[in-house]
């Protein structure tokens, strides 16, 4: 539809709503009638019966079908690399770029609703913007969390467990941290672009350490990459929380925090 073509269309539309909203009122048992109306929904709606395991389902449901192959494409390369008998440096830059990966489609399906301006309309349902975003959490980022889990067992025989599970964590916890608040804080319709540039930014950054200063995945540098994961965690709990308040505000928030933003 061309520009003149549509806003000849708005033009009729405004004019025709303009001219039947005096006498929308007017007609006898219009109030009652909505009123009725009103409460016949409400009444469905509270006994429909769609508790979490219904949300969670259609969080699974509706989520991006490409979010899917990233778990897979973790969990197969690293029984691949324990299967070939990989040697640990492999195995560690493997765990090591399977979080900021994994990261980045789990953010792509958590913040898309910002990215198409569909928070205002979601915190306007029944199940609000907070329960769509918490499913939408624990759906794609318990997944992530099972490939990632999955690949630091199998590539045990390679490096020792713990030394995975930090080596794995700590740039995941980051890029999750730091995806939700780049997602938070900049226009809406680049939150995804920035959630997923930041991921894939921690990921090389990671990998050229490991290039630039092979020590740093060594055995004593374990306490370090596990005391970023728990600074990472804390990170990635106080932006989940900034996350769902800004869902709770329909994607637009507060003047305070703008305020706070700009100083």
């Amino acid at each position: 539809m061309r520009f003149t073509e549509k806003r000849r269309l708005e033009s009729a539309l405004r004019e025709r709503f303009r001219s039947e909203r005096p006498s929308a009122g007017a007609r006898a048992g219009h109030a009652g009638a909505v009123a009725a109306l009103a409460a016949a929904e409400a009444a469905r709606a509270s006994g429909s019966g769609f508790g979490p395991g219904d949300l969670a389902r259609a969080a699974v449901r509706f989520s991006p079908r490409a979010f899917w192959a990233a778990p897979a494409a973790v969990a197969a390369l690293a029984l691949a690399l324990a299967l070939s008998g990989a040697p640990a440096r492999e195995a560690q830059a493997a765990l090591v770029a399977s979080g900021p990966v994994l990261v980045a489609a789990c953010l792509a399906g958590v913040v898309r609703a910002r990215s198409c301006l569909m928070q205002e309309l979601e915190a306007s349902c029944p199940r609000n913007a907070v329960s769509v975003a918490c499913a939408r959490l624990a759906v794609l980022g318990g997944a992530t969390l099972l490939a990632l889990a999955f690949a630091c067992a199998v590539c045990s025989a390679a490096v020792p467990a713990g030394a995975a599970a930090a080596y794995a964590l700590a740039p995941y916890l980051a890029s999750a941290a730091g995806g939700l608040m780049l997602a938070r804080r900049v226009a809406a319709a680049d939150a995804t672009v920035a959630a997923v540039a930041w991921s894939a930014g921690v990921g090389a950054l990671c990998l050229l350490l490991g290039i630039a200063a092979p020590g740093a995945y060594c055995a004593g540098a374990v306490w370090a990459w596990a005391a970023v994961s728990a600074a990472g965690a804390l990170w990635l709990a106080r932006e989940a929380a900034g996350w769902l308040r800004l869902c709770a505000q329909g994607g637009v928030a507060s003047e305070s925090a703008r305020r706070a933003r700009a100083f």
